[in-house]
């Protein structure tokens, strides 16, 4: 173990025996967007999106805004098709309690048939 890593866990347990009535922040529910990139010969980049959700209580309704001109309401999206350009992602989950969760990212499309994730 170098010295840095060391120092971390040290300090990290100082910081626990001195402050023992500190405690971690639980997590709490939450919504994420899953996506893979499918590379293909196709002019367009295809991308598969998909929800990722925690401690949210059933049952869960969706809505996607997928940045181009659709709109979808399940938990996992068809294939997207998306031209040259950046596209906004935006996922809202809300649950049998009412919470709302929230979940946002970027496609950019460099090039044809790729492009980043971010």
């Amino acid at each position: 173990m170098n010295r840095i890593a060391a120092s971390v866990l040290i300090g990290g347990y100082l910081a626990g025996w001195l402050w023992p009535l500190a405690a971690p922040a639980e997590d709490g529910p939450s919504a994420a967007i899953g996506a893979e990139n499918l590379c293909t010969n196709r002019a367009v980049k295809i991308v598969s999106l998909y929800a990722k959700t925690a401690g949210l209580t059933p049952p869960l309704s969706y809505h996607w805004n997928l940045g181009n001109g659709k709109e979808w309401s399940e938990a996992e999206v068809p294939e997207q098709e998306y031209d040259v350009g950046r596209y906004d992602v935006v996922l809202a989950v809300k649950d049998g309690a009412g919470r709302v969760r929230k979940a946002s990212m970027a496609i950019d499309s460099e090039s044809q048939g790729c492009g980043v994730m971010r």
